[in-house]
This record gives structure tokens, sequence and C-alpha cells, in this order.
């Protein structure tokens, strides 16, 4: 028994040593970096920049080349006799001409365009950064999934040492005939069974590290150890990513209504024109001339139909809609919240009890096994009693897991 004991700590101190080959924090960095969203951020920026150049350019002179041929039915004539005759206009006349026009100044309305530009910018790189932070649901999930799936098989794995010490045990004693053969296959048919579990288990844990694997990018299989989280606070703000992408679709209203504002007024401008056709600048000229012009005007709209007044309140609408969001939006992570807190609470009362019962448990395993060994015992009534000392060991260590996974749900959840 004392060789068994030594064999037992031994085997838990190396995996205590090995717990900490993986953890919650590195898959969640892991599972970010690799997903392609992660390469939208940089893409986002880049779009962003594109339209900003796009919006500076109103700024810049615009030239426009035309070229007019046109055929009229009348021209203008002088309707008084001259002393020498002045030759009729042409009815076909030509130009061709560049138009330059720069704007002076416009009262804010193109720097208001590019803050709306970067508010886009800002709600785009959070959307973002919104769904990204979705995939920490999966990862915890398939965490705790291996977590759970490495504890049972560490307890399959210490009920197969137990059997076999038992068999070797037995054996020798059915060999000798100090007892019948069926309390030996009793126990080899239990060490099949548990031998499938493990089956199991390994099967489970395969699958799950293969999907760890292609999410976080890095290599994960089931001999990976994963270590237990440890949870410091429990914190009732919520940080939601969620909320910052609200605020900003807020702020983009205020921007876009004071563009609104802005869209009304007058803006003055310069231009020129240059050009060549017949007849130029002096109607009464019937020959091909070249020509320019230049001038300086001013533009308001002094009235669009209430377009504006229109357009304002469908903006202060939207932002009532936005508050409605949010308002919802909270509400569903304070009960997602208040459900995990339960949990906590529950799997803490679990724990308590399973303590007790391990206590029990084992109390009782320890004088079966000795009664077995003294042959005042079935191998049946071994086995029922190891199976419940096992499981009450396996309940507890779940227990201890599902509870920090419920925590952990909860940072998630409240967005920590």
């Amino acid at each position: 028994m004392k060789r068994l004991i030594f064999i037992l700590s031994a085997m838990l101190g190396t995996t205590a040593l090995q717990a900490q080959d993986i953890s919650l924090d590195s898959c969640q960095s892991w599972a970010r970096q690799n997903h392609p969203l992660l390469k939208q951020a940089g893409v986002i920026d880049d779009l962003s920049a594109i339209k900003q150049k796009s919006i500076a350019s109103v700024n810049l002179p615009q030239i426009d080349l035309t070229g007019r041929v046109t055929y009229q039915s009348d021209v203008t004539r002088i309707p008084i006799s001259l002393p020498v005759p002045v030759k009729e206009m042409s009815k076909d006349q030509y130009k061709l001409y560049i138009d330059v026009k720069q704007k002076l100044y416009d009262f804010g309305l193109n720097k208001n365009r590019k803050v709306v530009e970067e508010a886009d910018r800002k709600i785009s790189q959070q959307q973002n950064e919104t769904d990204l932070y979705k995939i920490r649901e999966t990862v915890n999930a398939l965490y705790f999934q291996s977590l759970t799936l490495q504890e049972n098989k560490r307890i399959l794995n210490l009920k197969k040492q137990m059997l076999e010490e038992r068999v070797a045990v037995l054996s020798s004693a059915v060999k000798h005939g100090m007892t019948l053969p069926n309390e030996l296959d009793n126990l080899k048919a239990e060490f099949i069974l548990t031998e499938q579990q493990l089956t199991e288990a390994n099967a489970g844990q395969q699958t799950s590290s293969e999907l760890l694997s292609l999410i976080t990018g890095k290599k994960i299989s089931i001999v990976t150890q994963f270590a237990l989280p440890v949870i410091s606070s429990d914190n009732n703000r919520i940080n939601r990513p969620e909320l910052k992408l609200f605020s900003l679709q807020q702020e983009k209203l205020d921007r876009s209504r004071k563009l609104l504002a802005n869209s009304r007024q007058p803006y003055a401008y310069a231009f020129g024109q240059a050009g060549y056709g017949r007849p130029g600048l002096n109607m009464l000229n019937n020959n091909f001339d070249d020509w320019y012009m230049v001038g300086m005007g001013i533009s308001w709209n002094l009235w669009d139909g209430n377009k504006t007044k229109h357009d304002k309140a469908a903006l202060q609408k939207q932002k009532g809609l936005i508050d409605i969001q949010r308002e919802n939006f909270e509400r569903a992570i304070n009960i997602s919240a208040t459900q995990q807190r339960n949990e906590i609470d529950k799997f803490g009362k679990l724990i308590g009890m399973d303590l007790q019962l391990v206590t029990l448990k084992e109390q009782i395993a320890k004088r079966s096994a000795s009664a077995f060994d003294n042959g005042t015992l079935t191998s049946a009534d071994y086995i029922r009693d190891l199976n419940a000392s096992l499981q009450a060991k396996a309940s507890l260590e779940i227990h201890k897991i599902q509870k920090v996974q419920a925590m952990v749900n909860l940072q998630t959840i409240l967005g920590e």
C-alpha cells in the first residue's frame, strides 16, 4: 500500500509540473493573433486613408475640358443700317475651352466631412474588435472541455493503476487456489471497462485539441497539459467592446448633424475659363478667336425644401434607437452575469459537500480494499466501493473546474 501511495504521489506531482504547459490566456492571445479579422484592421485604416484623400481633393482646383459644336436657327443682327456693311454671324458655332474652379472657403464643410469619415473608421475598427471578442467564448468552451477531459483521464488512470495492482495480487491467489477465478475476472472486466472510458476520453480530447489548434494556429495535442486559470476578482462593471461601439455610433451621428448644418452655409470660389472657337467673346467677330475669363463667385443654398430639417430629425431618431440597443444589450449582459454568479455560488456549495464525500468514500474504499485483500469481500463489492470513491474525487475536481469556468464566463460576459 505504501508503494501505491508513493506511485500516486509521484504521478500527481508530475501532473502539477506539466500543468503549466498551456494557459487559457495564451490560447486567447493566440486565437486573436490567428484570426483573419485581425488582418482586416489594417485594411480598414488603408480604406479610410484613401477616403480622406478623396475628401481633401475637393479643395484642389477642379479642371474641366469642354467642346461644343452647335447650329442655330438664327443669329444676332444689328437692326440698323450702317455705312460699312457688317458680315452676318455664322449659324454654325464652335467652342473648345478649359474651365478651372477653385473653392476658396466653405465654412468648415470639408473639415467636418473628414471628421465624419474618421468616425466611420473608428466604428469599423470597433465593430471588428467586437467580432474578434466573440471568439473568446469558443476558446473558453474548448479549453475547459479539454481541462475536464484531462481530469477525467487522470482519475481513470488512477483507477486503472489500482486495478492493475489488485489483478496482480489476485492472479497469484487464483494460481495457488486461494480464491475463485470469478473474482479475478470481475477485476479484469472492470479494467477493460476503464480502458474503454479512457479511449472515449482520449477521443474527446483529440477533437477539442484539434479544434483549438485550428483556432489558435498552435500545435496542441492530447498530451498537452492545460492549467486551471486563477481568477482574482469579480468585477460588476460592464466593459464590453459593444458599449464603446454604441458610443462611437452616437458620436458619428452628432458629427453628421453638424455636417448637415455646414452643408447649408455659403461657400466662395474662384474660377477661370480659357478657350478657342467661333465666335469668341466678341460676338460681332465672326472669325475663330481665343479668349479667357476669370472671376470669383459665391453659392448659398437658401432653401432646400426642409430636407436638412428632416435629415436632422432622422439622425435624432437614430440616436434614440442606439440608446434602446444599448439598454437592451446591458440588460442581456446583466441577466447572463446573474446566471453565472448563481452558478459560481452553486459550485462553491457543491465543492464543500464534495470534500466531505471524498473523505467518507476514501475511508470506505480503504476498508473495502483491506477486506478484499483478506478474502472477506467480493470483487464486485470492492469495485463498487472503489468506483464510488473515485467518482467522489472526480466530482470534486470537475466541480472545481466548473466553478472556475463559471468565473471565466462571468469575466467574458462583463468584458474583463
